[in-house]
């Protein structure tokens, strides 16, 4: 599927970052219940990642259910209510979905290409009952692994998911709303990326200082379930709400970007979002 081609890109200034912020936030509390119960779910959905075949099937199926979190953004702009089966509407959508997933097994061949190369020579030093204690979910066993394992993993972790986050930022939009085809979609939005890389340094430096205090919650959590401790009830509870929120407000950034960016208008949703109108209503 080639889609249309030669779409224009806008060129913005570094302070539209901080828009795309609030514009998210705004679109947030127009609906936060309805939204926060869809990131809940997706939450859910990523949590089988960590299973073997299971993970490698929602690491596939992980551009389709972005643009279903990127349409429910757009319901909530045009002042509708999405529900809960708007996460699995592109499923239905025949002209996209298969981009969506051919686009994530792209990214899922990358993202395996750059642990493999950051794992190199390593993984045959692990001791195979830490690697099977591991994968029996004892946390005691991390404790175990050398610092160097763990820096080298933790730097090809952090590599793959900036060229993934880079390569999906706007061409899983691209594909939803704009019927463009994988190819077009990945060079079209890598362009978008470079020349408006002053706004989104800004949206980056913006929400990394709002992550902080999120990923300090996150690591006390880890660090007491890693000790045996007692897990405070309330620390459990804020991450359950603040971890979804920041996600809803990532991808809420996501969708203000790329409509700014590349525009979004009725033409170019109405084929995108109607497959089943039963599944939005």
């Amino acid at each position: 599927m080639s889609g249309q081609a030669g779409l224009p890109i806008r060129k913005l200034p570094a302070a539209r970052g901080l828009a795309w912020v609030s514009g998210s936030w705004g679109l947030v509390r127009r609906q936060p219940l309805r939204l926060l119960l869809i990131a809940l779910f997706f939450q859910f959905f990523l949590g089988f990642s960590q299973a073997q075949l299971a993970g490698l099937l929602v690491i596939l199926c992980l551009p389709v259910l972005s643009a279903g979190m990127l349409h429910a953004f757009y319901m909530a702009e045009q002042g509708e209510r999405p529900m809960l089966a708007v996460l699995f509407l592109p499923f239905t959508a025949r002209k996209s979905v298969g981009q969506l997933i051919l686009l994530g097994a792209i990214v899922m061949a990358l993202g395996l290409l750059v642990v493999s190369l950051g794992f190199a020579g390593q993984m045959v030093d692990l001791d195979p009952e830490i690697l099977s204690r591991i994968e029996q979910g004892d946390l005691d066993a991390v404790q175990l692994i050398d610092p160097q394992v763990m820096e080298s993993a933790f730097i090809a972790l952090l590599i793959g998911a900036a060229i993934s986050g880079s390569i999906t930022y706007f061409a899983v939009p691209l594909i939803w709303f704009r019927k463009q085809g994988v190819g077009s979609s990945i060079i079209m939005g890598l362009k978008a990326l470079g020349r408006n890389w002053r706004p989104l340094l800004m949206l980056g430096l913006f929400m990394g200082i709002v992550a902080v205090p999120i990923v300090l919650l996150f690591a006390s959590f880890y660090l007491s379930a890693l000790d045996g401790g007692v897990v405070s009830s309330l620390l459990a509870f804020l991450l359950l709400v603040l971890g979804p929120m920041f996600q809803l407000l990532l991808f809420g950034t996501q969708y203000m970007a790329f409509r700014d960016i590349f525009g979004l208008d009725e033409s170019a949703t109405e084929n995108s979002n109607k497959p089943d109108n039963q599944l939005v209503a």
